[in-house]
């Protein structure tokens, strides 16, 4: 039996893994280093009565000061992209939108592999797919 390749299994993984990351709401960060270490994809702003998410498609540029953000977003794909620049009090920020983990797809892809790993391992081992004792007349 040949062995897939390294390109063939990471083309057939991708789409898989990629399926397992959300973009999640987390609070503003206390420090500056820790700011600094988010890959933000878009922010959570309040004016004291309504909330309002504005999330990219990229984010180009996020600068963090003591007392504001100062974002770059990109929308849209091809030649309809729309950039957008915002200045944001620290005060008027209640959330950064991130990409994380998300543990539903990813604990379902991981059993599906340990399930199918097994099933195949146990093929190879016995050498047949099912063989039942009451299918044999004897």
């Amino acid at each position: 039996m040949n062995k897939p390749g390294r390109l063939t299994v990471l083309l057939l993984t991708l789409p898989f893994l990629a399926g397992c990351f959300t973009v999640a709401t987390v609070p503003v960060p206390r420090t500056q280093p820790e700011r600094e270490d988010l890959a933000i994809r878009g922010v959570v702003i309040t004016d004291g009565a309504t909330e309002q998410t504005i999330e990219y498609d990229e984010v180009l540029e996020a600068t963090w000061t003591p007392s504001s953000l100062s974002i770059v977003g990109a929308n849209g794909e091809g030649d309809d992209i729309m950039t957008e620049t915002r200045l944001i009090p620290i005060t008027e920020l209640r959330g950064v939108l991130v990409k994380s983990l998300d543990a539903g797809p990813t604990s379902a892809i991981v059993g599906g592999l340990i399930v199918g790993a097994v099933a195949v391992i146990a093929f190879l081992v016995t050498g047949r797919a099912g063989d039942y004792q009451g299918s044999q007349g004897g």
